[in-house]
């Protein structure tokens, strides 16, 4: 407006450098100015602390990088002895369930062969059983055949208690059969156990299981950054501390600085 002359003052409201004249006859009459010089000093004040803020800011820009590369790295090394870990875990419940295997084999083994001991003692009872009354059956038939009365009325004579003895119709033997189906109801009922709990995704069965919840919730949510202010300026510190406020109704209501 006034290009002859010198802008030495600087409208605070237009952001111009302008004239001693412009706040007075021109455009910017009425407005907040000052000296353009002053104005430049707290420009350059500004500035230098807008540099070392993006100073600071790039800093934390390289510390954030450090940081996640670093943790970056810690994960991998944790991830890799996690399955480590799980390998070996895995590899105990595999023996465990290995070792039930055996031990239930060998408890059928073992009812096997005490029911067959059994059943082997009954039938050779029943055949040493089946040799006397094959004999007797032998021997009475000699009688019957024995043409001498005399002699068939001794030999039936010698022969009358043993004969009525085995007259009466022996027990018949209905061996119960030896059923393992407690066992095999056992591990179904364990193996339908094991499979309910797998069927459920298993993000769900450790966000249910309480020592999961114990731990750090973080722990299930891949990726989480853990995000802090910094720490206020030693000058703003020190304002603030010098004017404390207490709580009127804080347990110390009597305490005075």
């Amino acid at each position: 407006e006034h290009g002859d002359r010198i802008a030495e003052l600087f409208c605070r409201r237009c952001h111009r450098c302008v004239c001693a004249l412009c706040p007075v006859l021109g455009a910017h009459r009425g407005h907040p100015v000052g000296l353009a010089l002053e104005a430049a000093v707290h420009v350059q004040k500004l500035s230098q602390e807008c540099l070392k803020q993006l100073a600071i800011k790039k800093q934390q820009h390289i510390d954030n990088i450090t940081q996640i590369e670093d943790a970056t790295e810690k994960l991998k090394v944790n991830a890799e002895s996690s399955k480590t870990w799980l390998k070996g875990k895995f590899t105990e419940l595999r023996l465990l369930l290995d070792e039930e295997e055996a031990l239930a084999k060998k408890f059928i083994d073992k009812n096997t062969q005490l029911a067959l001991q059994v059943y082997g003692e009954q039938a050779d009872s029943c055949r040493e059983q089946l040799d006397v009354v094959n004999d007797l059956s032998n021997r009475v038939w000699s009688i019957s055949q024995e043409p001498d009365p005399v002699q068939r009325l001794q030999a039936y004579t010698a022969t009358k208690q043993e004969m009525q003895r085995q007259m009466s119709l022996g027990e018949l033997c209905h061996p119960v059969p030896l059923s393992f189906e407690p066992v095999k109801s056992f591990f179904k009922g364990l193996v339908e156990a094991v499979q309910s709990t797998l069927q459920t995704p298993l993000d769900i069965r450790l966000k249910e299981s309480m020592n999961c919840q114990l731990l750090d919730p973080s722990s299930t949510k891949p990726g989480t950054l853990l995000k802090t202010s910094p720490s206020p300026e030693r000058s703003l510190f020190l304002k603030y501390a010098r004017t404390p406020t207490l709580d009127p109704d804080t347990m110390h209501a009597r305490l005075r600085l």
